[in-house]
C-alpha cells in the first residue's frame, strides 16, 4: 500500500522539523541568562562601586605617602638626619706612654642658602600631583563607566532588533504555511521563508551572547555589581569647548613637569653637597704622668664643587622635564585632536537624524505593502524577505544614528574633563 502525503502534513513535518533544529538554540540561550537586572540604581552609586574596584586604587596612598613624606623633609630646620660621631685613640699598641684622646659628637648637614625653599617646593609639587592623580582617577574611570554603558546600551538595542526580526520571520513564516496549504506558493518559497526564520533565530542567540559579554564587563568594573540602570545614559553637551590646564589628565601631566623642575633643583643641591656643622666633646691626656683635658669643640665644613660637575650631575633630571614637557605637549593635541573630531561628527547628525529617520518611515512603507502582496499571492518570498529585511535595516539604523548621538555627547563631555 503506498502512502501519500498531502501538502499540510508536509508543512507540519516541517514546522516539527524547525522545532527540533531550533532546540539547542534555545538551550543555548537559556545557559546564558543574563545575570545582572534593571533597577533605578543611580550613576553615582555606580561610580562608587567602579572607584573602589578600579585597580588604580592601590596607588592612591603611595601618591598620598610621597606628597607627605617630601613636605615634612622641606619643613626640617636641618637637611636630612644628623649623624653620631665617636673617635678613640690609644698608644698602648705603640709607644705605650698613656696617650688617650676619646671624642664624641653629632655631625648635622645644613641648608644652603635656598635650599630649604626647594625642597619645600618639591614637597608642594607632590601635594598637588596627589590632589590631581585624584581628580584624574575619578575622571578616567567615569570614561570607563560611560564606555561600559554605552556597550550595554549597544548590546540591547541590538538583541531588540534581533528579537524583533525573529518575530516577523516567525510572522512571515506562519502566512507562508497558510498560502502553501492553499496552494498559492510553492515549496522553494516555504523553504526561503524558512531559511529566513532560523538566520533570524542565529542572530538573536548571538546578540544574546554580546550582551552576556558587555554585562560581565560591566560586573568587573563595578565589582560584581549585579544591577544596571534601566534607563541609558543621557547628558547634555558640555559648554567647555577646549582643552585648558584644568583638565584632569592636563592637570595630573603639569603636576609631573613641576615635579620634574623641582628635582632639577634637587639634583643641584645633592652636586653642590650640603655644609656640615660639628658638635662634640673630647677628652685627651697626653701620658700616665698628665691629667685628662676636657674640651667642648664645633666644626664647620663647606664643600666646593664646579659648574661642569653640577651640570653633569642635573642632566638627568634635565632630560626628565623634557620629556614631561613634551608628553603635557603631546597629550594636549591628541585631546584636541579628538575633541575636533567628535564636534564634526556631531554636527553631522543634523543631517543624518532626518535621513534616517526618512529612509525608517519608506522602509515600514514599503514592508506593509509587501506583506500585502504576499498575502494576496502577488509577488513571490523572495521580495517580500527582501522588503522586510530593509525595513529592519533602516529601522535599526534609524534607532543606532541616535544612540550614537548620545554616546558621542558622553565621549564629548570625557575628552572636555567633565564627571557625569
Amino acid at each position: 500500500m503506498t502512502k501519500t502525503f498531502s501538502p499540510g502534513k508536509r508543512v507540519n513535518i516541517w514546522t516539527a522539523a524547525i522545532v527540533v533544529f531550533l532546540l539547542p538554540f534555545r538551550l543555548t540561550a537559556a545557559e546564558h541568562d543574563h545575570r545582572i537586572t534593571l533597577s533605578d540604581i543611580s550613576l553615582d552609586t555606580v561610580l562608587e562601586h567602579a572607584l573602589e574596584a578600579a585597580p588604580e586604587l592601590i596607588l592612591a596612598d603611595s601618591a598620598q605617602l610621597q606628597a607627605d613624606s617630601f613636605t615634612y623633609l622641606g619643613s626640617r630646620w636641618i637637611n636630612g638626619s644628623p649623624s653620631l660621631e665617636t673617635t678613640f685613640i690609644d698608644d698602648a699598641m705603640g709607644s705605650d706612654v698613656g696617650l688617650r684622646e676619646m671624642e664624641a659628637g653629632v655631625s648635622i648637614n645644613l641648608w644652603r642658602p635656598g635650599e630649604r625653599q626647594s625642597a619645600q617646593a618639591l614637597g608642594n609639587a607632590y601635594r598637588l600631583r596627589s590632589e590631581t592623580w585624584q581628580a584624574w582617577f575619578e575622571w578616567m574611570v567615569a570614561g570607563r563607566v560611560r564606555d561600559s554603558l554605552a556597550n550595554l546600551e549597544s548590546a540591547d538595542l541590538a538583541l531588540q532588533r534581533a528579537e524583533q526580526a525573529e518575530a516577523d520571520a516567525e510572522a512571515l513564516f506562519e502566512m507562508a504555511t497558510t498560502l502553501k496549504e492553499i496552494g498559492l506558493i510553492s515549496d522553494m518559497d516555504l523553504y526561503q521563508v524558512e531559511s529566513l526564520w532560523l538566520n533570524a533565530r542565529k542572530k538573536t542567540v548571538a546578540s544574546e551572547a554580546v550582551l552576556v559579554d558587555a554585562e560581565r564587563e560591566y560586573q568587573v568594573l563595578t565589582q560584581g555589581l549585579d544591577t544596571r540602570p534601566d534607563t541609558p545614559l543621557r547628558e547634555e553637551q558640555s559648554s567647555v569647548a577646549l582643552i585648558d590646564s584644568q583638565h584632569p589628565a592636563m592637570a595630573l601631566l603639569q603636576s609631573d613637569l613641576n615635579i620634574n623642575m623641582a628635582e632639577i633643583e634637587t639634583a643641584k643641591r645633592q652636586a653642590k653637597g650640603s655644609p656640615t656643622m660639628r658638635m662634640g666633646v673630647r677628652r685627651e691626656r697626653g701620658g700616665f704622668s698628665q691629667p685628662y683635658i676636657d674640651s667642648l669643640g664645633v666644626s664647620i665644613s663647606i664643600p666646593l664643587n664646579s659648574k661642569h660637575m653640577i651640570d653633569a650631575s642635573t642632566a638627568d633630571a634635565r632630560a626628565a622635564r623634557n620629556d614631561a614637557e613634551l608628553t603635557v605637549i603631546n597629550q594636549h593635541r591628541l585631546l584636541t585632536s579628538q575633541l575636533h573630531e567628535i564636534e564634526h561628527r556631531l554636527s553631522s547628525f543634523k543631517t543624518e537624524i532626518p535621513l534616517a529617520e526618512r529612509e525608517n518611515e519608506l522602509g515600514e512603507r514599503r514592508r506593509k505593502m509587501a506583506e500585502i502582496a504576499y498575502s494576496n499571492g502577488e509577488i513571490d518570498s523572495t521580495q517580500v524577505i527582501q522588503a522586510i529585511q530593509q525595513a529592519q535595516q533602516s529601522a535599526y539604523a534609524y534607532q543606532r544614528v541616535l544612540m550614537e548621538q548620545q554616546h558621542l555627547i558622553s565621549q564629548y563631555n570625557q575628552i572636555v574633563g567633565v564627571i557625569p
